[in-house]
């Protein structure tokens, strides 16, 4: 077990990493902890399992790789938001591409892609945690735990989920569907989380993230599927961008009244309106800095947030930071 101290330094050190003071959020009666959520998400309910967890680094999103490029913002956004944030161009960008559990051998077969970005400019950040999913499966903490722990018990669990968890059961159905796509580069990413935007009246717009590709999408058929291994998706990406860069337009979809904000299981309707934001561009030619070679040992902290943004009151949103850093100190 580690020394108080070294505990204390192992979380002064994630708090430098997601850019801000952590304050623990209070839990009420009915809610998990964040140790508990953790917990749910690496499979290790007792000491016994979440010290042999420590001992490997278990973590979410074990299988993945850190790679870099930069953020164009539209020069037109200003019309609409009041985003200081964006008035510099280019910012430095350093993404983690990953796949989604603790298993580290997973295959690239399996539909899930994620895309984590950290967007550093001159005096603010901002951070991206995306997934090719536009919904979640779960809208409460509860909910979430259930999820984690039932999904991780087969067969049997998932059925529970699917006869119980409405939440849950949509989502699954929509990854019934989702083809693997051929490259992180030919996925959609969606901010499943909502956030407030400050528009030029200084009003506070909803809205949520969607990156398009701009190669566009596309999907594997069972035919190729079938002429892969299990681990494309990292050669694919970087030597995609040897020749030419990955890019994807990040568009801030709005809401509308009576559009359910605090939910991340619920889509919005496609007719919402969108503004683009900028381009995204990975080309790997910082790939030698050191931000971007230890990337994975920093954390994504969606909370990190420049001025004319903040958080909504989504409680699976205002849980991610807190349990990230728990996350990371498991690991030090």
């Amino acid at each position: 077990m580690q020394p108080y101290h070294a505990k204390l330094s192992s979380f002064a050190t994630a708090c430098l990493m997601v850019g801000s003071v952590f304050v623990a959020p209070l839990a009420s009666a009915a809610e998990r902890t964040i140790p508990e959520l953790v917990d749910a998400v690496n499979g290790t309910p007792d000491a016994a399992s979440r010290e042999a967890g420590k001992k490997v680094k278990l973590r979410n999103h074990t299988k993945g790789f850190c790679t870099s490029g930069y953020f164009a913002p539209n020069p037109q956004l200003h019309d609409s938001l009041n985003i200081p944030f964006f008035n510099q161009n280019p910012i430095k960008v350093t993404a983690r591409f990953s796949l989604g559990g603790t298993n580290p051998k997973l295959s690239d077969k399996t539909p899930g892609r994620f895309m984590s970005l950290k967007i550093d400019g001159e005096r603010e950040n901002l951070n991206f945690v995306t997934t090719n999913v536009p919904m979640f499966f779960a809208s409460n903490l509860e909910d979430f735990y259930l999820f984690q722990t039932k999904s991780k018990q087969g067969a049997e669990g998932k059925q529970w989920l699917i006869d119980n968890k409405p939440d849950a059961k949509a989502f699954f159905d929509y990854l019934k569907q989702l083809p693997p796509s051929p490259s992180f580069a030919n996925s959609q990413y969606f901010g499943v989380n909502s956030f407030l935007f400050t528009d030029k009246q200084n009003n506070s717009i909803a809205g949520k993230w969607i990156f398009e590709p701009v190669a566009g999408t596309q999907a594997l058929t069972q035919q190729s599927l079938a002429q892969l291994g299990d681990d494309f998706l990292k050669p694919e990406l970087l030597k995609r961008i040897q020749s030419q860069p990955a890019k994807w337009d990040l568009y801030i979809q709005f809401a509308e009244q009576g559009d359910e904000i605090n939910n991340p299981t619920v889509l919005w309707p496609e007719n919402r309106s969108r503004i683009l934001v900028g381009q995204v561009v990975i080309d790997g030619k910082r790939d030698s800095d050191p931000q971007v070679q230890q990337c994975d040992r920093s954390i994504f902290n969606p909370l990190l947030l420049p001025k004319g943004i903040a958080a909504s009151d989504d409680p699976i949103l205002n849980a991610r930071t807190a349990a990230y850093v728990e996350s990371f100190i498991r690991r030090q």
